[in-house]
C-alpha cells in the first residue's frame, strides 16, 4: 500500500486540521493507520498538547508517550521557521536522505501510512530537499490542502503543476474566507492541469476512500 502524503499550498492552511478529521473518521470506521510527521518546527515541549504531533497522535488513538512522540516526529525544532532554518539555528544536520530512509523504514504495507509534511509543497524540509522531494522518493499519493483565501486558486494550480501526479485537493473552510470554499473548489476543478485531480470543499470525509474504508468517490 503506497503511503499518503498530506501537504499544502503554504503554511497555516489547515493540513493538520484536515488530517486529524480524516484520522478520527477512519478510526470510527474501525480502521487503523500509521502516522508520520518526521520533521516539525515550532515545537514547544512546554505546550506539548498543542503541538501538531500530539494532535495527530490523539486523533489516531495512539498512546501519548515520549516514545510515541519520538516514533512520529524524530526531528523536532524549537524555532517556528522552515525546518532547514530551524535545524541550522540549533546546529543540527538535517539531510533529505535521512528523512526519506527513516520514512521508508516505517511505511506499513498492511495499514495506511500517512505522512504530513512541514509547510507547503515547495517548502524546504531539509538542508538539501523539499517536501516535493520526499513525496517523490516515497512514491506517495498526495493530498493537497488549500484554503479559500484570495490567491488560493493560483497557489493550488501552481502546486498541482509541480506535483504533476494524480492528486486529491481539499479546500479547507475552517477559517473565515472571502468566498465560499465550494466556489474556490469549482474553479480549481475547472482549471486543474490533470483529469485525475479530485477536488473537495471543507470536509475530510470524501478522503476516506484513500484509506480504503470506503468505495472510491466518483466526482463530476
Amino acid at each position: 500500500m503506497r503511503p499518503i502524503f498530506v501537504t499544502g499550498t503554504g503554511t497555516d492552511v489547515g493540513k493538520t486540521h484536515i488530517l486529524c478529521a480524516l484520522l478520527e473518521a477512519h478510526r470510527r470506521a474501525g480502521g487503523k493507520a500509521r502516522i508520520l510527521k518526521p520533521v516539525i518546527s515550532g515545537f514547544d515541549p512546554a505546550r506539548l498538547n498543542e503541538t501538531d504531533t500530539i494532535r495527530l497522535m490523539r486523533a489516531n488513538g495512539d498512546d501519548l508517550t515520549g516514545e510515541g512522540v519520538q516514533a512520529v516526529s524524530p526531528w523536532r525544532f524549537k524555532a517556528p521557521l522552515s525546518p532547514d532554518m530551524a535545524a541550522a539555528r540549533e546546529r543540527r544536520p538535517l539531510a533529505i536522505d535521512q528523512v526519506v530512509n527513516w520514512c521508508l523504514d516505517r511505511v506499513d504495507r498492511s495499514i495506511p501510512t500517512v505522512v504530513e509534511g512541514a509547510g507547503g509543497v515547495m517548502s524546504p524540509l531539509a538542508e538539501d530537499g523539499l517536501n516535493l522531494d520526499l513525496i517523490r522518493e516515497l512514491d506517495a499519493r498526495p493530498i493537497l490542502v488549500t484554503g479559500a483565501y484570495l490567491g488560493a486558486i493560483s497557489h493550488t494550480l501552481t502546486a498541482l503543476r509541480v506535483l504533476d501526479t494524480s492528486c486529491t485537493v481539499i479546500v479547507n473552510d475552517h477559517q473565515a474566507s472571502p468566498v465560499p470554499a465550494e466556489d474556490t473548489a469549482r474553479s480549481i476543478r475547472r482549471f486543474a492541469p490533470r483529469s485525475d485531480v479530485r477536488v473537495f470543499a471543507g470536509d475530510a470525509a470524501p478522503l476516506l476512500d484513500l484509506l480504503e474504508t470506503r468505495k472510491p468517490v466518483v466526482t463530476g
